[in-house]
């Protein structure tokens, strides 16, 4: 009879834990809802206005950015908060029992443990290898190197964003974005400071959402903090000038994209894809294998032609000291592929999205990590293609959808060769 008690309580309780998981909290929707939309604002900021007002207002020197351009921008910033702050209804959808998440999350953790090392001794060869060398001379990171990156990234926060620290306790948190941050650090040493906001700006996000980071005044200075050691720490141990006002006005308009946009409006497409289509599809369709909407760049054969390639061959010389070419500009994406109603539609539309990932991350989920990644690299849209910001999605999407049906797979195998019960004789 206690037997049965106790089977009934435990019953009860994983009911409880499920009508936990399954109850919809609107409070939840604003988690981190203004600490994104201030990132977004300063990434804006950063990446478009901070020379101009150097340039004007500091050292009243002419800019290059025309005040017009400036102005487009300021319009499309304003078009993206009004997306943003669209009103969200409903809970996202819940498809996966509590009992289903926790051995998604088990197994999550123990591929993140195992695959660590590797992850680490990867990170320290590349730093060694580079160490000696100036920034961008190195050449791309060997593409079996990445796919054990982000494979080591993808199953880290899978298993952050199944977490339960209220059931699991916190060292599983803890350990796991310490275990995913430390290989990417070592990169960013000597390498695109991206690796490590890569790591860290996911964490920051899934933990501002689910309540894990209460945002007092003190906290947003460690933040602060944070993100300048993330922009300066890996541009200073790569030899980049950064100290001085001069280093670091040079330092800041060289990620300035505005100027980009402006000067290339007018870019010729003729026999090309359109490029926000590739950039949008470029980890879906094999470009490369088909031969169609590709390039040449750098020693690399059939590459999908997005528009930061198509800008860097135009204008070789960009690559000079750096990894990736000119870097691109999602205003300047959505114009060469509608025109400024493009832009603006587009602005808001990618406002909109970003409030959705934002309260879905709030919540127990599968797919937290690919969102909070997503929501990372909008904060670089400003400087980069619009169609990096979604097109892990469906690639993503799909390897968590496997994980689920190898993890269930191997309970089955389980419970079909466990043991029978070994039944008691009443004497």
């Amino acid at each position: 009879m206690s037997a049965a008690i106790r089977h009934g309580s435990l019953q009860s309780a994983s009911s409880t834990r499920a009508a936990q998981d399954c109850v919809y909290a609107p409070q939840r929707q604003e988690r981190g809802k203004w600490f994104y939309l201030g990132s977004f604002i300063f990434a804006c900021i950063l990446f478009w206005w901070l020379p101009s007002i150097f340039y004007r207002m500091v050292v009243h020197q002419s800019d290059a950015v025309e005040s017009d351009t400036i102005a487009i921008s300021i319009f499309a910033l304003i078009l993206f908060i009004s997306g943003y702050l669209l009103p969200v209804f409903g809970p996202p959808a819940h498809r996966f029992s509590p009992r289903r998440l926790d051995a998604c999350g088990e197994f999550a953790y123990k591929a993140t443990v195992l695959i660590f090392l590797p992850a680490l001794a990867i990170s320290v060869h590349l730093l060694y290898s580079r160490i000696g060398m100036d920034y961008g001379l190195g050449g791309a990171i060997p593409r079996p190197y990445q796919a054990l990156l982000y494979t080591h990234l993808f199953f880290g926060f899978l298993c952050v964003g199944v977490s339960e620290p209220e059931k699991q306790g916190w060292r599983r948190v803890l350990m796991t974005t310490a275990m995913v941050i430390l290989p990417r650090l070592i990169v960013s040493l000597h390498g695109g400071r991206f690796f490590l906001a890569q790591a860290v700006v996911p964490a920051v996000l899934i933990g501002v959402a689910r309540g894990w980071i209460r945002l007092s005044a003190k906290r947003m200075a460690q933040l602060a903090v944070l993100a300048l050691v993330i922009i300066f720490v890996p541009a200073l141990t790569r030899g980049d000038d950064v100290i001085g006002a001069d280093d670091t006005i040079r330092f800041f308009a060289a990620g300035s994209s505005l100027r980009l946009f402006q000067d290339n409006t007018g870019l010729s497409l003729s026999g090309r894809c359109p490029p926000l289509i590739v950039s949008l599809t470029a980890k879906t369709i094999p470009y490369g294998w088909m031969g169609v909407c590709v390039i040449d760049i750098e020693g690399l054969k059939n590459m999908p032609a997005t528009l930061d390639r198509i800008l860097t061959i135009n204008d070789p010389s960009t690559l000079d000291g750096t990894v990736s070419g000119t870097g691109s500009n999602y205003l300047l994406d959505l114009y060469l592929f509608g025109g400024m109603f493009a832009v603006f539609a587009g602005s808001a539309l990618l406002g909109f999205s970003c409030r959705r990932f934002m309260g879905w991350i709030g919540h127990r989920s599968l797919f937290s990590g690919i969102w909070a990644e997503s929501l990372t690299r909008s904060l670089l849209a400003p400087r980069g293609s619009l169609g990096y910001v979604y097109e892990r999605i469906p690639s993503l999407v799909l390897t968590t959808l496997l994980v689920v049906v190898v993890v269930a797979a191997g309970g089955l195998l389980k419970r079909e060769y466990a043991p029978a019960p070994v039944e008691e004789v009443s004497t």
